[in-house]
């Protein structure tokens, strides 16, 4: 499963979500992606991004947003 959030300049969301990029979470300039291996699995690491975010209190456009999708279209 894999889902964009389309968000605010990278350097701000590498310092947010360090503990999970490399894991399950790529940031490239204003978009975070989130991999899983399954829905379950994707729930779990949305929850987690979503809490990071949340405490660093940033938010994301649901209408840029993708969710639960096994392909993305990645081009910045």
């Amino acid at each position: 499963m894999n889902g964009k959030l389309h968000l605010k300049p990278s350097s701000v969301y590498m310092s947010v979500l360090r503990a999970l990029i490399g894991k399950f979470v790529v940031v490239y300039f204003d978009d975070i992606l989130i991999y899983s291996g399954s829905h379950e699995e994707h729930i779990d690491h949305l929850r987690a991004v979503f809490d990071a975010l949340r405490n660093a209190r940033l938010f994301g456009n649901l209408e840029k947003c993708t969710f639960c999708t096994d392909r993305v279209s990645f081009l910045g």
